[in-house]
């Protein structure tokens, strides 16, 4: 029995925090292709930070015993973070290796596969993963009230800028969620991605029952903006019968919001956040840069128009018409909000051609059945 398990087609994951205790884009993407290759038989590792951490792991909902899973604890000084990896990795027993959101880990797993002689994928978790000295761009945008603090961490950084490099050159393969990330990283790294889009698993029985409401979704950080939301809905001239709603983990800015046009539901569960999206009927994203929104494949997905300020991959709102961007003209999103509550944009076509469009391009089987293709070859 022990020989006919080990002969099952086997994966090791290697990311920072995996889906049982971080819901981010990189973690739902990974949990849909674990599901999957569970799913088809395979043996799955997953190799994250989260020594001490173990209890709270078994708890989570997405916690799966079929997986196997080896823990490092995450360290201040970020950089040595790679040997704990590093020799963590000679536990594992996978033949492939999918390594997603990098750090230190990347160069880890690199020099693990290639010393062991395994097929490593490196897998971009976003548009900045494509450019060079990502970690020291970072920095910058850093404040230290210690200067011993800020020089230790500026080293830390460039060291894992340089290991991140590294292991993003030695990766056998490289996967990309879009064009721009393909040409970004090409030029950067002399190293051509091969690209395979974000992916959803498909939605059976859903029903058509929207509601008038207009839906904003993610991690509240700076470069998702979610001030601009609350922006947007003030500048409207009306909002009489329609819902606005935020989800997400509020920041200062958000917590000190004082105004009854928006309901601000903080961090709701994965199932709950997709109930939202099934009776939503607008969608909107203000970020400031983002790879491929697992977002706008959920709204695609639950029949959701999706409008965006800026983030429009492989220009798939403005020429392909699956949406509508704006320009980070936050005035024109407003006014085309209000021609929607006024029942003055019509967008069933826009939308059936988006749905459409998304099925093909985003289905979780055949992209997953591109990956498992890729982890085989020699």
């Amino acid at each position: 029995m022990q020989k006919e398990a080990n002969q099952k087609p086997s994966v090791c994951i290697v990311i920072p925090r995996y889906v049982t205790f971080s819901t981010g884009g990189a973690e739902i993407q990974v949990y849909y292709l674990v599901n999957e290759l569970l799913n088809r038989g395979w043996n799955v590792e997953i190799v994250c930070a989260a020594k001490g951490l173990e209890e709270q792991v078994k708890k989570s909902e997405y916690y799966d015993e079929r997986i196997t899973f080896y823990y490092y604890r995450k360290q201040t000084i970020r950089s040595f973070e790679f040997f704990s990896v590093f020799f963590l990795l000679f536990k594992t027993k996978s033949r492939a290796y999918y390594q997603r959101t990098d750090f230190a880990l990347t160069a880890a797993c690199a020099l693990f596969c290639k010393l062991k002689r395994r097929k490593m994928l490196y897998v971009l978790a976003q548009d900045k993963d494509a450019e060079r000295k990502k970690y020291r761009k970072l920095f910058r945008s850093f404040t230290y009230q210690s200067k011993a603090k800020k020089i230790i961490r500026k080293i830390d950084f460039f060291l894992i800028d340089k290991m991140v490099e590294w292991g993003k050159r030695n990766a056998r393969l490289v996967i990309a969620q879009n064009k721009l990330q393909k040409e970004t990283f090409k030029r950067s790294f002399r190293k051509k991605p091969i690209v395979i889009p974000s992916s959803f698993p498909p939605i059976e029985n859903l029903e058509d029952n929207k509601e008038n409401i207009v839906l904003w979704v993610g991690n509240m950080t700076p470069d998702k903006r979610p001030e601009l939301f609350i922006e947007m809905v003030r500048n409207l001239k009306q909002r009489e019968g329609w819902r606005f709603v935020m989800i997400g983990k509020p920041n200062k800015e958000i917590e000190e919001y004082k105004g009854d046009e928006v309901e601000i539901l903080g961090e709701l569960s994965y199932h709950d956040t997709m109930e939202w999206f099934i009776k939503s009927t607008v969608y909107v994203n203000t970020s400031s840069r983002e790879g491929m929104p697992n977002t706008f494949i959920q709204a695609w997905f639950t029949k959701v128009l999706v409008l965006s300020l800026v983030v429009d991959p492989d220009k798939m709102l403005s020429e392909l018409q699956r949406g509508n961007v704006f320009n980070d003209n936050i005035k024109a999103m407003s006014a085309f909000v209000d021609r929607i509550i006024s029942g003055e944009e019509g967008f069933n076509l826009k939308l059936e051609n988006a749905i459409l469009r998304a099925s093909r391009e985003f289905d979780l089987k055949k992209n997953v059945d591109k990956l498992t293709a890729l982890f085989k070859v020699r």
